[in-house]
């Protein structure tokens, strides 16, 4: 029989995932939490679709992230540091937000200022982990504490760790590294993996066919902040901002919309050709649109026609009806 390593391994190789292309889809993944009483898993797919952290963020915050130590909610988030980055992001909580933590509360029946510095969701090795102590014995050499922990490591795994540690500058001693470096990735991967496990059958049972894992929330985040503030020439910037990119390009990459668009190309030139074929092809090159306008502009355009209240605000609907997405 196999021998099962007592640490986290990342799989080769990538999969492209995609975010929640429509709303229906978000609800039914939802309610299958609801329905099968996976209140953790209900409320890590909701923190995820609302504050668009990644998910090891989502599965390590506490409950001193969402609330001041006198029991009043925060009304932004600005100690979650990124696993990936170590930066921090501040994120203003929404409404939203709260109602989901309420329903959370209302059914697994705990007080979060019992709870004020512990995780918000538990796990068995999170559990484990917290109770071990970096000053402990096994901790003074790594083949003790690999002996101790079960970790089957190879020599060059052992060496790799070592030289990381000699590397970096904030921990003192082995054990701290080993506790919350080495030990502390894996307790998100596992945790991680168990909740992506879950979100899979959710998926599975909600008949959805396109490629989703916990990754989809956190692009699910900017793809419908985006789809609901498609005229607003700021929103691309706040979500880099929000997703720490380093230029727009990558979030419109990240979100889905560069494959919305290749998308909505590739149907339009097949509606094309189909119309070519028809003998139509002349009219629907004369209805292509010529310009693209941000609506302020537009707005500027119309302004300078009429300074007639109604006649401007007739215009922009008209436009806003005609608009072509």
């Amino acid at each position: 029989m196999a021998q099962t390593r007592d640490y986290a391994t990342k799989k080769k190789g990538k999969t492209e995932v995609q975010p929640f292309w429509n709303m229906e889809d978000i609800k039914n993944v939802i309610e299958w939490f609801e329905k099968n009483e996976e209140w953790d898993g209900y409320l890590i797919t909701l923190l995820e679709l609302l504050l668009g952290r990644r998910i090891g963020d989502t599965v390590m915050m506490k409950w001193s992230d969402l609330y001041y130590e006198n029991g009043n909610r925060k009304s932004e988030i600005d100690t979650i540091e990124e696993q990936k980055t170590g930066k921090i992001t501040n994120l203003p909580v929404s409404n939203m937000v709260w109602e989901a933590i309420d329903n959370y509360l209302s059914h697994v029946k705990i007080d979060p200022m019992e709870h004020y510095n512990e995780y918000i969701f538990s796990y068995i090795p999170k559990t484990l982990w917290l109770l071990r102590h970096p000053n402990t014995p096994f901790y003074m050499n790594i083949e003790t504490w690999c002996g101790y922990l079960n970790k089957d490591f190879s020599d060059k795994r052992k060496q790799k760790i070592l030289d990381d540690f000699h590397k970096q500058k904030e921990y003192k001693s082995l054990g701290d590294y080993l506790y919350y470096i080495i030990e502390y990735n894996d307790v998100v991967k596992w945790q991680t993996d168990d909740y992506r496990k879950k979100l899979k059958k959710a998926v599975e049972d909600v008949g959805i066919r396109y490629p989703i894992s916990s990754h989809s929330l956190r692009k699910s985040f900017g793809y419908w902040i985006h789809k609901t503030h498609p005229f607003d020439p700021d929103c691309l910037l706040s979500l880099q901002k929000l997703f720490n990119h380093t230029d727009l390009q990558m979030t419109m990459n990240y979100i889905g919309l560069t494959e919305e668009k290749n998308r909505q190309l590739i149907n339009d030139h097949g509606e094309f050709i189909h119309n070519v074929l028809a003998g139509k092809g002349d009219e629907i090159v004369k209805n292509m649109p010529v310009v693209s306008l941000k609506s302020d502009d537009f707005g500027k355009i119309i302004r300078m026609l009429t300074d007639d209240v109604d006649k401007y605000q007739a215009a922009i609907n008209m436009a806003n009806e005609l608009r072509i997405l």
